[in-house]
């Protein structure tokens, strides 16, 4: 496995699906080295985890480093490069990230490639709060960066994506041709998400509803625009609370209109939880929110909630439709802006027997399609269609 950075060195959406994929072809008898960069300097170079997955990681520069955008992908190839050598014959490399499968798309190396979502597009908005990139520069680094997943995703021995959303966008970076990717779901760890009873603190013990978002605090992800759905929503359900879990370089602006709006009481910023307190808050909510803005390769916190049998009010954006299609259109927002997300959350809640109805359906609907054992047996299959020698 090629990817940027591993969880639990980093939280992420990519971060978990690589670290969990790997663990569950570890589970179904496959050998499994993941090639990373070192997130913390006190990272082993080379272990092997309690999952089996055996981590080998490469050293970077400091972004501190006033020359770090030049010496990165140096840095990057070398290490890609020196794990790729030391692989034996048969084994099947699979990237996850433009940059870190680049080395191997500019060797004749084989390779499967996931593409999780056109990082070129996020490039600015997701990244703004660690690479403060001049406004000279924005255009000719997004340039760069498209032009490397176009290489990645046209040299690949097979491509992959999360829905077929994210098929259309690969699509783009493919055309003129190109073979269209294999649709593959994110996988979930069904086996820890899955329904139970759960207690709520003494905030959100009269909480009707309890509204729940886990997502990273940045533009594309919507928790702004949650936020300032609150009042309009508290106009109509005033006990209604909002718990929003996660981090990122927008929480400062998220605090601030909290704060303009008197939403003090009605919500809670958790800041980053771990697996335990995250099943904790999904089952005891009564509904979650996937409220992206911008892009949505699978939709893993959608796709969690629904595992825990909590129905997920998605907006109509990516993919975010495609994991709640099947199951009720009630559950796809009019829009993405705060009224249309106030109007579609008190719809739904005062829809009679509606949440009672999907808290019923949800699991069923997201287990065993979306488990992880499921995933990984389609990628088994895939890499001895396309890769065994």
């Amino acid at each position: 496995m090629l990817t940027n950075a591993l969880a639990p060195d980093k939280l992420g959406g990519l971060e978990r699906y690589v670290r969990e994929l790997s663990a569950a072809l570890v589970a179904a008898g496959v050998a499994v080295t993941v090639l990373t960069k070192r997130v913390h300097p006190e990272d082993a170079r080379c272990e092997t985890g309690v999952d089996g997955v055996r981590i080998v990681r490469h050293a970077v520069p400091s972004k501190a480093d006033p020359t770090f955008a030049l010496q990165y992908p140096v840095r990057v190839a070398h290490g890609v490069r020196s794990g790729v050598r030391q692989t034996k014959p048969g084994t099947v490399v699979h990237g996850h990230y433009a940059i870190t499968a680049l080395p191997v798309a500019l060797s004749r190396t084989p390779y499967v490639y996931t593409f999780h979502a056109p990082v070129h597009k996020e490039m600015l908005s997701e990244w703004s709060g660690s690479y403060a990139l001049p406004a000279f520069a924005q255009g000719t680094a997004v340039r760069s960066l498209r032009a490397a997943e176009r290489r990645v995703v046209r040299t690949a021995r097979r491509n992959v994506v999360l829905s077929e959303f994210m098929r259309d966008q690969l699509g783009e970076l493919l055309r003129p041709s190109g073979a269209p990717g294999a649709v593959v779901p994110g996988g979930i760890d069904t086996d820890h998400f899955c329904p139970g009873a759960a207690g709520r603190d003494d905030w959100a013990a009269d909480a009707d509803p309890l509204i729940f978002t886990a997502r990273r605090l940045t533009l594309r992800t919507g928790v702004f625009e949650l936020v300032q759905a609150m009042p309009q929503i508290l106009e109509r359900t005033p006990s209604a609370r909002l718990a929003i879990a996660g981090e990122g370089h927008h929480r400062p602006v998220i605090e601030r209109e909290i704060a303009r709006s008197g939403l003090g009481g009605s919500v809670r910023l958790l800041g980053r939880i771990d697996d335990a307190d995250l099943l904790r808050w999904y089952r005891a909510a009564d509904l979650s929110v996937t409220p992206t803005q911008h892009l949505e390769g699978f939709g893993l916190a959608t796709g969690e909630s629904l595992a825990v049998g909590t129905p997920a009010l998605v907006t109509p954006v990516g993919a975010n439709a495609e994991l709640v299609r099947d199951l009720d259109p009630l559950l796809v927002a009019s829009g993405c802006a705060p009224a249309d997300l106030a109007d579609s959350l008190v719809r739904l809640v005062e829809h009679p027997g509606a949440l009672a109805g999907l808290r019923c359906r949800a699991r069923a609907h997201a287990h065993p399609r979306w488990a992880w054992s499921t995933v990984a047996a389609t990628y088994l299959d895939l890499y001895r269609a396309h890769l065994d020698p």
